[in-house]
């Protein structure tokens, strides 16, 4: 019984389980998009931060860019006034790390330098020359800021310890007369925003990379730029990006239990008027744009998704158990059952037996039936042939016969004779053939031998007057260089070929030399045979579908029974073979045998 209880209950808690994964899968994806949905707002709300940061930035620069300077200006020496009351700006903003102006050779000639929250150096001038946001900066025109990538700040080509990433915004800057004098370069500090960047909503992590998809900062890095400093990262998948479609839009990846946020920080070719009273809009130049990539990782995603499993593996342990009950309970009134019905089948066993003696006894008498239809249709199919076949030959043993008797010439009488023994050795033949059919009656079985089937038209045409003559206007050809010999029954092969002969010499016109002729071919592998006349032909357009059918009669002033073509199809698909015929009226018909 337990067997039982088990293939009932995998066959209700199969569908029950298929039923119970998909609603949790379902419910699955529902709250992966809602976390991916969160992952949005947090990353959008991360990239306007930093846009407003680089902005706050680039804004401080375009003041500085924006000021008359005086014609040969000198902050150091003639100037030094107009500069100091802009030292206390430059001190409370402490984002600035450094703020320069370099001449068009590349030369500083004025550096401040912070010390700290509220005191900055003024001085040791360095050269820039050769640095990229200088060479960058000396092409920008009026109207054109540079923001330099993020960079850990280098002091004569040194990294700077502790560790201090710095971005640095530069412009030209103009005198009264609206000559170029040179750029202002402002250093400033990113390590706060890039804090704020990798703070973390939940279990996040955030990466900022560059174009080269290096990695700028980094929940998960202690410092910041790590390939500045010589170590190597694996740890963010860089293939990754390769798999976003279009890398200038906002984008959402699921890959391997990951959520990837792919948001773009497109800075080159931005413009924007910082809300100046001018209302002309500046143009940022950038040597690279950034990438902000939110990932949610499989720790994050396994808590979030942690109640929705707890409430599947609790409703599969209620659902099996409750299940099993049941089974059970059913099995076993299912037994008591069948148990019953076993009892009242065991009552029933003798109406039973009799009832299947009763059927065994009606079967054997509709066997016997059968039996008897069949034999009766093939000593009717043997009447037929014996009486067509026989009556050719005898009607010509008995043309000869009487021409011997009118005859009075010798010579023709030594001709007639050979044509007698022969017509006599067709019917010895035919009464040989006829022992076989009797045979395959008794047997019920068709024996196959190899025959030579030129030597058995030869045989055939000697059974008709019109054949055994000579001069009687008819013709039997034959084109046999393709095959010769054939695997059949001799009995039934004979009978076709005497119908073909036969129908060849009934239906053959009168006024032409008439003939049959057979042609062997090969064809798809398959032995072909052609039998062609060239008779009064059939109207196949309206007797097509009845040329092989019992009785059936196509020419009312021709004698005949209808049987012969009949017979000729049954005895050719009897052994696999098959027959199809191709017929115009005054031209002719050719029938082909597929063996």
């Amino acid at each position: 019984m337990w067997k039982r209880v088990l293939k009932m209950f995998l066959g209700l808690y199969l569908p029950l389980l298929a039923l119970t994964l998909y609603v949790f899968y379902t419910k699955k994806g529902k709250q992966l998009n809602a976390l991916s949905e969160y992952q949005k707002r947090d990353a959008k709300i991360k990239k306007e931060y930093f846009f407003e940061q680089c902005n706050t930035l680039l804004k401080d620069t375009q003041y500085w860019a924006h000021l008359e300077y005086p014609v040969g200006f000198d902050p150091m020496g003639k100037d030094k006034a107009f500069m100091n009351r802009y030292i206390e700006v430059i001190k409370e903003i402490t984002d600035y790390d450094q703020f320069r102006f370099i001449d068009l050779n590349g030369q500083e000639f004025y550096r401040a330098v912070r010390n700290n929250a509220d005191s900055v150096t003024i001085g040791n001038l360095q050269n820039k020359e050769n640095h990229q946001y200088v060479k960058q900066g000396l092409e920008l025109h009026q109207n054109q800021l540079y923001l330099s990538q993020i960079s850990l700040n280098r002091e004569n080509g040194v990294i700077e310890k502790p560790n201090k990433p710095v971005i640095r915004a530069v412009a030209p800057i103009y005198d009264t007369t609206k000559t170029k004098i040179g750029l202002v370069v402002i250093n400033f500090k990113m390590k706060r925003v890039l804090d704020q960047l990798k703070s973390k909503v939940a279990d996040t992590e955030l990466y900022l990379l560059d174009e080269e998809h290096r990695i700028i900062s980094s929940s998960i890095h202690e410092e910041d730029l790590p390939y500045e400093t010589g170590k190597k990262d694996n740890i963010f998948p860089r293939k990754l990006i390769t798999n976003v479609q279009d890398i200038t839009k906002d984008s959402t990846i699921f890959d391997e239990e990951h959520i990837w946020r792919f948001q773009p920080i497109v800075l080159k070719g931005a413009e924007n008027s910082f809300g100046s009273t001018s209302k002309v809009p500046a143009e940022i130049i950038a040597p690279s744009n950034l990438y902000m990539v939110l990932e949610i990782p499989p720790r994050l995603i396994a808590s979030y998704l942690e109640p929705l499993s707890d409430s599947l593996k609790t409703f599969s342990v209620i659902s099996i158990a409750g299940l099993l009950t049941l089974c059970y309970v059913f099995q076993k009134k299912k037994t008591e059952k069948d148990q019953f019905y076993k009892e009242l089948e065991s009552k029933n066993v003798l109406l039973t037996r009799s009832r299947d003696k009763l059927e065994e006894s009606n079967v054997m008498v509709n066997e016997m039936n059968n039996s008897l239809e069949i034999r009766n249709k093939q000593l009717s199919d043997f009447n037929y042939l014996i009486s067509h076949n026989l009556r050719s030959p005898v009607t010509s043993m008995s043309v000869i016969v009487e021409m011997i008797q009118k005859e009075k010439n010798p010579e023709i009488l030594k001709q007639l004779l050979p044509k007698l023994d022969d017509v006599a050795k067709s019917i010895t033949h035919l009464t040989d053939d006829i022992n076989d059919y009797v045979a395959i009656l008794d047997n019920k079985e068709i024996k196959i031998v190899d025959l030579n089937l030129e030597a058995l038209i030869e045989e055939v045409k000697h059974e008709f007057t019109e054949t055994l003559l000579d001069n009687t206007g008819f013709e039997v050809r034959l084109n046999l260089k393709a095959w010769n010999h054939i695997s059949y029954s001799r009995f039934y092969l004979q009978s076709i070929i005497h119908n073909f002969i036969s129908n060849a010499i009934k239906y053959k016109k009168d006024e032409d030399t008439s003939y049959i002729e057979f042609e062997s071919t090969i064809e798809n592998q398959q032995k072909v045979l052609y039998v062609r006349d060239n008779g009064i032909g059939l109207d196949l357009d309206k007797h097509g579908d009845n040329i092989f059918k019992l009785y059936k009669r196509f020419h009312r002033n021709i004698s005949g029974k209808g049987m012969g073509l009949f017979l000729v199809k049954s005895q050719l698909e009897a052994l696999n073979a098959t027959i199809t015929i191709d017929s115009k009226v005054g031209v002719g018909t050719t029938f082909k045998l597929i063996f």
